[in-house]
């Protein structure tokens, strides 16, 4: 509710950095609903998101398959000008 909204989405998730060091990656939420599929929550390099790196742990040892991340074209389209 409190926070940025980068993204075109039907609800008033917002990304919040506080909550997201708080929650283990959750608070990048207005990311989450924006792409639902990803795996990564913290979109930008600079979105701090332990939670993929647990996931990109877990594919390096053949844990986790599969896994996916928003296309270029995709976050262009939600993207708010």
């Amino acid at each position: 509710m409190w926070g940025k909204r980068p993204w075109k989405t039907n609800n008033l998730s917002a990304n919040n950095w506080v909550v997201n060091l708080l929650l283990f990656g959750e608070g990048w939420h207005s990311n989450h609903h924006a792409f639902e599929y990803s795996a990564r929550m913290g979109i930008e390099w600079w979105q701090f998101d332990p939670g993929w790196y647990v996931i990109v742990f877990l594919e390096a040892i053949g844990v986790a398959t599969d896994v996916k991340l928003p296309s270029q074209t995709h976050m262009q389209k939600l993207a708010k000008d």
